[in-house]
């Protein structure tokens, strides 16, 4: 399929790192509501009655951030949402970053009895060219000064993998282009949040920071969600997946399958309660192979849409089948932010004899 009919829509850049719903996250604060109680227990500045929150009950809970509406009243919300799990024996935290296709995997320590400080995983290679980049030296002693948990192996393939693409650029002309990226202050390198739990009010306070090096020194700057209270997930299910695939599933105005799926474009901008088509058109998701069966589950801004959904097989017209990935949705609402609304499909494949696969593709939509 082509990726530059994709790359060339606006809505492409809802679908980055970089872009997240800043103007709800000006509209959180962490004032409580005393009068207002949600599920039997009380939310704001007052004492919960049988809250067992502590550091060491965390693995396995979700939270979402508390948002206060324009009227003061308090709601809990998806758009910033936060797992805990535990994997090989070490806590971590799964964050979107208010962003509506990505997820994020933090390492976890408890520095303080109800304090926590997770960060993402080190990207060495990176942080060796913005040192490089900023007159600094890549080297493990330089790099220990900004990620003390980096691991040797971490450590040496970063190294390794950023003194190539240093050596690309430097003393050519290119180098300061490759400067100019790799040294300025918007250049996000690593996510941190400090936690703190708060088992009076039955909440976290999230920090939400990044980290970046400029002028070959560490410099720390809050990422548009800031500091705000996170509650305990009572929503339902959300989606934890990072969309790692963003040109495969389209949004159509045509519920028929296309007649060259390889080069279809997308028709990102849709009206509001018309019939808005969804199809996975994956080169190698078409195809039926022996053996395998195929199952998909869909969601709409990190909320379930629709579970247990299977391709259709159909005729492909050559004497062959064809899987068939589709679903309609209509839009009872114009999207609420420029960002548009994100679909996205999980798609589970499990053959005989192998290992089961996962992919997740998303697609963006704005409906007015």
């Amino acid at each position: 399929m082509s990726t530059s009919n994709w790359r060339a829509q606006s809505l492409a850049g809802a679908l980055h790192r970089g872009v997240c719903l800043a103007s709800i996250s000006a509209m959180l604060v962490l004032a409580g509501c005393e009068d207002e109680k949600k599920g039997g227990m009380k939310v704001g500045a007052v004492d919960h009655e049988g809250c067992d929150l502590s550091s060491e009950a965390l693995p396995g809970s979700e939270w979402v951030i508390k948002k206060i509406n324009p009227d003061k009243s308090e709601e809990p919300d998806a758009s910033a949402r936060l797992k805990f799990v535990k994997e090989d024996g070490q806590l971590k935290a799964k964050y979107n970053v208010q962003s509506v296709a990505d997820m994020y995997t933090y390492r976890c320590e408890q520095t303080k009895d109800d304090k926590l400080t997770c960060r993402e995983k080190p990207r060495v290679k990176d942080f060796c060219q913005a040192l490089e980049a900023g007159g600094g030296k890549c080297d493990t002693a330089s790099l220990k000064k900004f990620l003390p948990d980096a691991t040797d192996k971490e450590l040496e393939e970063g190294i390794k993998k950023g003194m190539e693409n240093v050596n690309k650029y430097k003393d050519k002309p290119e180098w300061k282009a490759f400067q100019a990226q790799n040294n300025n202050l918007a250049n996000k390198l690593r996510g941190i949040l400090y936690i703190k739990v708060d088992s009076k009010r039955c909440q976290l306070r999230i920090t939400d920071n990044y980290m970046t090096v400029y002028n070959n020194k560490k410099v720390e700057d809050s990422n548009p969600v800031g500091t705000n209270a996170f509650v305990k997930n009572e929503l339902g299910d959300l989606l934890w997946d990072h969309c790692e695939n963003r040109n495969d599933l389209l949004p159509l105005s045509k519920g028929t399958f296309p007649d060259d799926p390889a080069n279809v474009a997308p028709e990102p901008r849709q009206e509001v309660n018309k019939d808005v088509h969804f199809w996975y058109l994956a080169g190698d998701a078409i195809t039926p192979a022996e053996g395998c069966t195929y199952g998909y589950d869909l969601w709409l801004d990190g909320k379930s849409l629709a579970k247990g959904q299977k391709p259709t097989e159909a005729d492909d017209g050559k004497g062959g089948k064809r899987l068939e990935w589709h679903h309609m949705h209509k839009f009872d609402a114009p999207s609420p932010t420029a960002a548009g609304n994100v679909v996205t499909a999980v798609i589970n494949t499990n053959c005989a004899g192998k290992e089961p696969v996962k992919k997740v593709a998303c697609a963006a939509v704005l409906v007015k």
